[in-house]
């Protein structure tokens, strides 16, 4: 009677896990739960189809691969077992996996019964394992497997005994210059081996691969240093840019990569190009196996062998891209690579398939995150002539976006925060869609020309909450094709959508800008000033009209408010400062006029920000730099601690600079960095406080190519005082 209640339990976990699966079946951890569950139950059949659903999601999982095969040898299903490895053998590279196949082939080919022949067939899968997953550092159980087998052999005849030594030898001459993790053990079996053997000749066959050895061991201690023994050769089911594990993911893709970059290196002095290649495949899909939500590790292996061969290899690329995809099916860096290869084929088709199978996943999401955001409002008494489902209305941008005046006072601060969450990831999911549509018209436009380019345009402007980036993207296709009138009607018909959008109207700008019509620039930026403004104007508004207390709801809208205001005024600013530059060519007495009316509207801002604009060459503002003392580092620039050819600075602390601390002309703007304090004596504090205000480097040198004296400048520090013993 106890076992019912077991099984019906068992088959509701089950159950639960199936429907789960039906709804996530990515999930890694849920897929090993069910499969150890039936695999318990022991019902052939559905352990079958779990096995074969999850092995066609995960193909590359040699562990359970190996689950499969030991369940089916279990029941004696040999057959079944063959077709199985015939499905898996040459298409994943794990050890345990082609050990578990030698060991089928030993069981169906007894050497006692079958002799010379079996011994024969034995040998051959063990050929066939060595090279395919022989060169991996953790391959030494194999050959070991290989060398024990062979060991095993009782010769007959004298001829025999020879054949034995020399099958044993050349294995051990293969195996003790691949580095594995036992390496020095097995040559310490060798020599053993070697010296019982025949101790006169033996020091003759061990000198003969001791340098090759001597390499091997090398390698693999340099292999264990930099992987650490932290390397995980297991699959981990989480993506770079998972919340809780993405930094695990990262140091392990680290890991791969320093691997790879040590075989690249070929400290081992292959030289057969050919091994040397397959060393540094073999590793790029050791990686993919382990980091399969990864998808930058898909498209390096597809570069990889690209680069090999692109012609030969574009069809096997294509493949792993499809296998990448599966597993990652919301990745653009697989997407888009893969759309580029069929686009390069000749085969638009699945380059379109590619990009719809994405945009599919992405809707759905975002239908996902509509429904929560529904389940938050349906919490508020609203109107019956309300609906919370979304229109297909190409005017109105902003029908999905909350009010959060109407819905904040009648929500909790715990179901605020989740809406602005949500409404966030909305935004977000909003931007990929309309990106995937953008870039799949542009190929369109490549591939079939400006005919299937509209077609994808007119179908992709009905989603309602479709970005304003589409439309700006069209009409660059139109442009670029020499269809400017075309272009223009869809940049005004997206201003009639997106007109109070910031960054539609700066890409509108942009683009009228190229065109170079005066006139149709100065009207633009008054009707796009215009809109900008009325939404500033009315966002103040609503801010000083809220109530500025204490209450956690009221700042949360009051947050969301100013957050609002800001980018208002931060689009408005950049939309003047733009047209400006633009108007600086022709007439100076109206940019002065557009400052003079920015300085209106915000009088608060600082005059001087508005006016370097005009004056700055792409990155450099040289007002800021040396007028004001403001500078901003270029993202390209090394840390002063990454700079080459720089000597290694110690960490020392630096004392406060005194008050009465007599200036410098023209000193760099400096950060004080405090330091531990137990090497605050290292050097004095005058030496300190002239070095924190000495103008840079470069102004010291020969009197007559420089500002100062570098002579001089070492003389006068030598006779400072508090110098360090």
């Amino acid at each position: 009677m106890s076992d019912v209640p077991k099984r019906k339990v068992n088959l509701d976990v089950i159950g639960q896990l199936e429907e789960d699966l039906e709804e996530s079946p990515l999930d890694y951890a849920r897929w090993t739960k069910l499969i150890k569950q039936v695999v318990n139950k022991d019902k052939e059949e559905q352990v079958r189809r779990v096995f074969e659903k999850y092995l066609s999601i995960f193909k590359h999982d040699g562990a359970q691969w190996c689950g499969y095969i030991n369940y089916e040898i279990n029941r004696g299903e040999f057959q079944k077992v063959e077709t199985l490895f015939g499905q898996c053998i040459n298409l994943v590279d794990d050890v345990e996996l082609y050990r578990l196949y030698v060991s089928y082939v030993r069981r169906t080919n007894d050497v006692i019964t079958g002799g010379e022949k079996a011994r024969g067939v034995v040998i051959k899968a063990f050929e066939f394992a060595v090279n395919k997953v022989g060169i991996d550092i953790a391959s030494g159980p194999l050959w070991n497997d290989y060398l024990d087998f062979l060991k095993s052999w009782t010769p007959t005849a004298s001829w025999e005994q020879q054949q034995k030594v020399d099958l044993i030898r050349k294995v051990y001459k293969r195996f003790l210059v691949i580095p594995t993790e036992r390496i020095e053990q097995a040559w310490s079996v060798y020599t053993k081996w070697e010296s019982d053997l025949n101790a006169s000749a033996a020091s003759k066959f061990i000198a003969a691969i001791s340098a090759e050895f001597m390499e091997a061991r090398s390698w693999n201690t340099e292999w264990q240093n930099i992987t650490q023994k932290s390397l995980r050769r297991s699959i981990i089911p989480f993506s770079i840019t998972d919340s809780q594990y993405g930094h695990l993911v990262r140091s392990q893709l680290e890991l791969w990569y320093k691997w790879i970059e040590l075989e690249r290196k070929n400290n081992l002095e292959i030289k057969d190009e050919s091994l040397l290649q397959a060393r540094i495949e073999y590793v790029f899909k050791q990686a993919v196996k382990c980091l399969p939500f990864v998808p930058e590790i898909w498209f390096k292996l597809g570069r990889f062998w690209s680069a090999s061969n692109e012609d030969a290899n574009a069809n096997k690329v294509m493949t792993l891209l499809k296998e990448g995809l599966v597993l990652n099916p919301r990745s653009f860096l697989i997407g888009f690579e893969l759309a580029e290869l069929y686009e390069k084929d000749g085969n638009f088709g699945e380059t379109k398939v590619v990009f719809e199978g994405i945009i599919d996943h992405f809707v759905k999401d975002y239908t996902s995150v509509t429904e929560k955001i529904n389940a938050i409002l349906d919490t508020i008494n609203k109107p019956k002539n309300q609906t919370d489902t979304p229109k297909n209305n190409e005017d109105d941008e902003n029908e999905d976006e909350i009010d959060y005046n109407q819905v904040f006072n009648q929500l909790s601060e715990s179901q605020v925060l989740d809406l602005q969450k949500l409404q966030r990831q909305l935004e977000e999911l909003n931007k990929c869609i309309t990106l995937l549509y953008s870039k799949l018209m542009l190929s369109a436009k490549r591939a079939n020309g400006i005919t299937e380019a509209r077609s994808i345009f007119k179908q992709a402007r009905k989603i309602s909450y479709i970005g304003y980036e589409l439309y700006v993207e069209n009409a660059m296709i139109e442009y670029y094709s020499d269809n400017k009138s075309t272009a223009i009607k869809i940049l005004r018909l997206a201003m009639k959508k997106f007109g109070q959008n910031g960054e539609f109207l700066l890409a509108y700008l942009d683009y009228l800008i190229t065109l170079n019509d005066f006139e149709s620039i100065k009207t633009f930026f008054e009707q796009a000033r215009t809109n900008l403004l009325k939404d500033y104007n009315t966002e103040k508004e609503d801010l000083d009209g809220m109530a500025n207390n204490s209450n956690s709801v009221e700042k949360l809208k009051r947050e969301a408010k100013l957050r609002s205001l800001r980018k208002c005024k931060w689009y408005l600013r950049k939309l003047t400062e733009k047209f400006a530059r633009y108007a600086a060519n022709n007439d100076l007495q109206m940019v002065m006029s557009l400052e003079a009316r920015y300085s209106q509207y915000f009088p608060e801002d600082d005059p001087i920000e508005f006016f370097s604009d005009r004056y700055s060459m792409g990155s450099m503002d040289l007002i800021e730099k040396y007028d004001l003392g403001t500078a901003k580092k270029n993202e390209y620039e090394l840390p002063e601690e990454a700079q080459p050819q720089s000597p290694k600075r110690r960490k020392v602390q630096l004392p406060n600079i005194p008050k009465d601390f007599p200036a410098i002309a023209n000193p760099e703007p400096q950060i004080s960095t405090p330091e531990p304090q137990a090497q605050k004596s290292f050097v004095g504090n005058n030496i300190y406080n002239l070095l924190r205000v000495l103008p840079s480097a470069s102004y010291f040198g020969p009197p007559s190519e420089h500002v100062f004296d570098g002579g001089k400048i070492v003389e006068l520090l030598a006779n400072l005082p508090d110098k360090p013993n």
